[in-house]
């Protein structure tokens, strides 16, 4: 009697649909990794300035731990953001309340946006923010015109009029309108730089200003040995500051950094829908800020405090 040959074509079988399935799982995760690259094109690039900040900063253990005990960031978007989150401000932790400044040579506050003198300059740098005693030297950034004329009067403070931005330039500067479904706000021309598109849309309120490269300016007007605290409040121009302070190795500069980060948030009017001014996500504006952490920025987000 002959021996029964073994069914290998079960075996086959069984072989082909494990290869299968393999092959199927790497396609699928390859979509996914496509899809969330695609998803998330518009947030900065930061780990790209990673190894400057690194070479450049040279932050020191003891920052890092201070680092670590900073308040903690919000990960869910607060859908009542622009009702006011003042409750927060208790929660914040100053770096000066933490660590001591008689080593510092000079003393530095710049405020980007700072719009009138009272919105935050007047209003809580002055009152709030611990200073050691220490006097510091305040520059205000803002390039609307209709905010220049009273900072003539208030000692102490150098004006700025220029848009924040990386290259000596002039710029559209304005507001685009808010959108949803068929209503539209038009809002007044203040706070961001728009671009070209934005002045031939008729419908953006803007007006042609004068920018100047902040990183450059901050590269030529601080040292190491200073002490440097920035808010920026700019609209949405934030993003590429960011990547280019880190890429150009200049954020160092900064030992302390109040950010407004603007997204596309969702609007009182209209149960579910949200402005289109930013193209940004809560989800993106809360990985910068952690990566800005991550790589050695005492960086708080300025919203919570106002």
């Amino acid at each position: 009697m002959n021996p029964r040959k073994p069914n290998t074509s079960k075996y086959a079988a069984s072989h082909k649909l494990v290869v299968y399935g393999v092959v199927l799982m790497f396609l699928v995760l390859i979509s996914l990794a496509m899809i969330k690259d695609k998803l998330c094109s518009n947030t900065p690039n930061l780990t790209s300035g990673l190894r400057k900040q690194v070479e450049y900063c040279k932050v020191p253990d003891h920052k890092k731990e201070l680092i670590r005990n900073l308040e903690p960031l919000i990960a869910q978007e607060p859908l009542d953001i622009w009702e006011g989150l003042g409750k927060e401000e208790k929660n914040i932790k100053y770096l000066p309340s933490i660590m001591d400044l008689s080593s510092k040579d000079r003393f530095i506050y710049i405020d980007l946006g700072a719009r009138e003198y009272d919105s935050s300059i007047g209003s809580w740098f002055l009152k709030q923010y611990p200073k050691q005693n220490k006097t510091f030297e305040i520059y205000a950034v803002e390039a609307d015109k209709s905010f220049h004329k009273e900072y003539k009067s208030r000692k102490g403070v150098t004006l700025l009029p220029y848009a924040a931005w990386i290259r000596n330039e002039t710029v559209v500067f304005g507001s685009k309108p808010i959108i949803v479904k068929d209503k539209v706000w038009r809002m007044r021309p203040f706070g961001r730089i728009e671009g070209q598109k934005a002045q031939e849309d008729k419908r953006s309120a803007v007006v042609k200003v004068q920018a100047f490269d902040f990183v450059d300016w901050l590269k030529r007007t601080i040292k190491p040995t200073d002490f440097v605290v920035v808010k920026m409040d700019v609209e949405g121009t934030e993003v590429t500051l960011i990547r280019e302070l880190v890429e150009r190795g200049a954020i160092c500069l900064i030992d302390e950094l109040f950010m407004e980060c603007h997204f596309d948030r969702y609007v009182k009017c209209c149960s579910g829908e949200r402005i289109n001014r930013f193209n940004f996500s809560y989800d993106q504006c809360y990985n910068m800020f952690s990566e800005l952490r991550k790589m050695g920025s005492f960086v708080h987000q300025w919203w919570i405090i106002f």
